[in-house]
C-alpha cells in the first residue's frame, strides 16, 4: 500500500529539492524554461516572456494540496537558486508504479546535478511513498538523459516505437525502470 505524503523537502550533498514558489518565476525563466534546447524533447515550449512561466508555476503550486503530488524545483544548496524541476507521478497505485521525469537547466549539464537529484527522489518513492518500481523514458535522440537513469541505478528495459510526441515529432523512446528491491541503501 502506498502511503502518500506530498512534496516534502529532500537534500542531497550539494541540492535541496523543495516545492516551487511564485518568487522562482524570475530564475526558472531566465536558467531553463526559456531555453530551445531544454525544452526540445520536453511537451512544452520555451516560455517567450515571464508571464509563461508565472503561469507554469501557478498551476504546479495549486497541485500542491493533493497528497499525491511530487514536484520538485531542484535548486543549489549554497544560493537556493531553482536550476530544473523533478518530479513523481503515481501511474499505477494497485501495482505501486511511479514515473519519474526531469528538467534541468542547459548550464547545469553534464555535472551530475540531475542524477543526484533523480537518486534521492528515487529513494523517497521507495523509502517513503513505498513505490515498488519506479520508471523513466527518454526520447533515443536524448542519450544524455539515458545516461543520468544509468547514474540514478535504473536499468534499461527496452525501446518503445513513437512513445510520445515532442517538438521533433513523435519520438522513439528508451525505457530505464529501478524495483525497490534494487535499491542500494
Amino acid at each position: 500500500m502506498l502511503t502518500h505524503c506530498g512534496t516534502v523537502e529532500l537534500k542531497t550533498e550539494r541540492l535541496i529539492l523543495r516545492r516551487f514558489e511564485i518568487e522562482d518565476a524570475a530564475q526558472m525563466f531566465n536558467n531553463w524554461s526559456s531555453e530551445e534546447q531544454v525544452a526540445r524533447y520536453m511537451r512544452w515550449d520555451a516560455h517567450k516572456d515571464i508571464n509563461d512561466t508565472k503561469t507554469v508555476l501557478i498551476k504546479r503550486i495549486e497541485k500542491y494540496n493533493d497528497i499525491k503530488t511530487y514536484l520538485w524545483a531542484i535548486t543549489l544548496k549554497e544560493t537556493n537558486e531553482p536550476i530544473g524541476s523533478i518530479g513523481l507521478i503515481c501511474s499505477n497505485e494497485y501495482d505501486m508504479c511511479a514515473k519519474v521525469a526531469y528538467c534541468l537547466g542547459k548550464s547545469y549539464w553534464g555535472k551530475g546535478i540531475a542524477a543526484e537529484a533523480l537518486r534521492e527522489v528515487i529513494r523517497f518513492g521507495f523509502l517513503k511513498v513505498n513505490f515498488n518500481r519506479i520508471e523513466a523514458y527518454h526520447s533515443i535522440n536524448n542519450d544524455a538523459s539515458g545516461k543520468v537513469m544509468q547514474k540514478g541505478g535504473m536499468k534499461f528495459e527496452g525501446r518503445l516505437r513513437q512513445k510520445y510526441r515532442s517538438h521533433d515529432g513523435f519520438q522513439d523512446c528508451d525505457m530505464y525502470a529501478i524495483l525497490r528491491k534494487d535499491l542500494i541503501f
